[in-house]
């Protein structure tokens, strides 16, 4: 089963009589037991059309709210039908599908843009579509996709759709080198790193900030990680070695600083879930660019004091992470 795929619950024939639904037979080797499967019906293509119509329509036009509660549920049906590899090809082989999708998602959208939750069905269906499938990948960095996702981030004011925004990136980038090339050349990588969510303005909500955040540096962990990107350009790969140099400086600082954990305001006891994803992709760029990635004496002493302050912390993951990394930096 390919990755996105669900799989179908199998049931006896005779518990499932509804209307417009096939039951298909099916022999099980060294079983007698008859199992049986629902088959794919001509209504849930004519369902997925109708879907698929919507999002033309609505995606082509100025933003009408008194549709804005349709649309929604429309997209949330279709972010389902689309797990199926067959409809996500079917849905970006239909001509301005994805560029509609990319408008509803855009926050930047004039003269007013969809709700946050409209604009973030719109990026799970993109992302959930091309997620480890090349050949949707292609398709959707032709049609515009990685330009308009790099805006849609920048310009987002709602924390958790911007997340949604980050899944979509990340899933049509990673492992594609024409994708990834193209975000690397649009300056996509300075764009997101700058967006630093527990000190902007822009967003609400502590808990989904800090949520944002780690997901903007696992996604730029895989964007440095030349395991899942082996066939870069030249060019790019030097424009990535050279941020990791940055990147490395940014990821100590902001450890340093005084992070606030992503369940503190939900427990009494500390968690340290986003310093652990920090030291994480630090170790991985130590790793990756030892030349470039280094870190200052002061961080050093920082992560001796944090070993200090936290060795009766009943984290074993976070303690183990900063022994490591201490003991590979001295």
């Amino acid at each position: 089963m390919q990755t996105g795929q669900r799989q179908a619950r199998l049931m006896p024939a005779d518990s499932y009589n509804q209307p417009g639904i096939e039951v298909v037979e099916a022999n099980v080797a060294n079983n007698e037991q008859k199992v049986f499967a629902v088959a794919p019906q001509p209504a849930h293509k004519d369902q997925m059309q109708e879907l698929v119509n919507l999002v033309l329509e609505t995606g082509s036009r100025m933003v009408d709210r008194s549709v804005d509660k349709r649309l929604e549920q429309s997209l949330e049906e279709l972010k389902d039908i689309v797990y199926d590899p067959k409809q996500a090809e079917r849905l970006m082989d239909t001509p301005g599908a994805i560029s509609a999708l990319l408008s509803i998602g855009n926050p930047a959208h004039r003269p007013i843009s969809w709700s946050p939750s409209t604009r973030r069905l719109a990026s799970i269906i993109v992302g959930t579509m091309v997620q480890n499938n090349p050949e949707l990948q292609s398709k959707a960095q032709r049609a515009g996709a990685v330009p308009a996702l790099i805006h849609m981030l920048r310009d987002e004011t709602d924390a958790r759709t911007a997340g949604k925004h980050v899944f979509a990136l990340s899933a049509l980038t990673r492992g594609h080198a024409l994708a990834l090339e193209q975000f690397v050349q649009l300056d996509g990588l300075r764009i997101v790193s700058s967006i630093n969510p527990l000190e902007s303005t822009v967003f609400r909500g502590e808990n989904e900030s800090a949520k944002l955040d780690m997901r903007i540096v696992r996604f730029i962990e895989d964007v440095l990680n030349p395991e899942f990107n082996p066939r870069i350009p030249s060019t790019s790969a030097s424009m990535i070695s050279q941020f990791a140099s940055v990147w490395c400086t940014t990821l100590s600082s902001r450890l340093t600083s005084s992070l606030e954990d992503v369940d503190s305001a939900q427990s009494e006891r500390p968690t340290y879930e986003r310093r652990l994803a920090y030291l994480h992709s630090l170790e991985l760029l130590q790793q990756a660019y030892s030349d470039t990635c280094k870190v200052s004496s002061g961080f050093k002493d920082w992560i001796h004091n944090e070993l200090a302050r936290v060795k009766h912390v009943s984290d074993d993951e976070y303690n183990q992470a900063l022994v490591n990394f201490y003991e590979s930096n001295v």
